[in-house]
């Protein structure tokens, strides 16, 4: 099994909830350090980043939470909207302490990021958007019927790791085994009598409700930069063509060996295209 280290744990209560993050940073004095925060994707968890965070601490300070519902923040609420999630994150910067930041998000956390974004754009001086659309209808995801059963009856167990990852395998067809063994590992808690179970809160795909960004995207003023895996089914690309042309300063750029999941299926190119942007854009917070 995978072990990467470099981060730090935190957890501290904000709006009623212990909220887990990771922080890595390069080797200058915290304050003199730009900062990017990251967001996971829905079901996932800060450690999606462990592989992309070496090259990107190398020129930032990183942030990355386990958002409501998901990893290690705890407990699960009751609720999954769109304002919730911008609403975690403006607490969370207040208790970082930071004013402006690079902000990258994968599916999930991409549509958070631009909510964000939209509600506090003074903060962002850079937003990176991987892989969603602005606008989704989870009541119409085809596998809604297994969604609410797992509401109802709470996560299964899973007899071991190896078993586990047999049931995440075929969504991730992409995603370089060493990597998905790793992102899975974290993703797991022991169960009660044995065994192991997922760790984010089941009934998070019934209840997330996330708003729709479409009218917004012509208000991120900010340098956008949009990524899409050229294996995905979640971000068709005359759909993020469509957004990039919505933007006022937006930009496409896709890695075309990819599926969804960027972070864990080709983590080094991500973090070279990131980096190379931010670079190019003078992005420094």
């Amino acid at each position: 099994m995978q072990t990467i280290t470099g981060y730090t744990d935190h957890t501290q209560l904000l709006r009623g909830l212990a909220f887990h993050w990771l922080e890595w940073g390069r080797a200058v004095p915290v304050a003199d350090a730009p900062v990017m925060v990251l967001l996971h994707g829905l079901t996932g968890h800060a450690h999606i980043w462990d592989h992309v965070a070496p090259e990107l601490a190398l020129e930032y300070r990183l942030l990355a939470p386990d958002q409501r519902g998901h990893g290690d923040t705890l407990p699960h609420p009751e609720t999954y909207s769109t304002q919730d999630f911008v609403d975690d994150l403006e607490a969370l910067r207040e208790a970082w302490g930071i004013e402006r930041f690079v902000l990258m998000g994968l599916s999930m956390g991409g549509h958070n990021a631009m909510a964000y974004a939209l509600a506090h754009p003074e903060r962002v001086s850079r937003l990176i958007v991987i892989d969603i659309p602005p606008r989704l209808d989870p009541d119409r995801w085809p596998n809604r019927d297994e969604f609410e059963r797992q509401a109802r009856d709470g996560h299964g167990r899973f007899v071991d790791f190896e078993a586990a990852l047999e049931s995440v395998r075929p969504d991730n067809v992409t995603a370089p085994e060493e990597n998905l063994r790793y992102r899975t590992q974290w993703n797991l808690r022991e169960a009660e009598g044995g065994g192991v179970m997922l760790k984010w809160d089941p009934k998070l795909q019934i209840t997330w409700e996330p708003a729709d960004l479409t009218d917004g995207l012509s208000h991120l003023a900010m340098p956008t930069l949009l990524v899409r895996g050229g294996r995905t089914d979640t971000l068709p690309r005359r759909v993020a063509e469509a957004m990039v042309a919505s933007m006022p300063d937006g930009e496409l750029v896709q890695i075309d060996s990819s599926g969804h999941s960027v972070p864990t299926d080709r983590p080094e190119e991500l973090a070279r295209v990131v980096l190379e942007w931010l670079r190019r854009r003078a992005s420094k917070a």
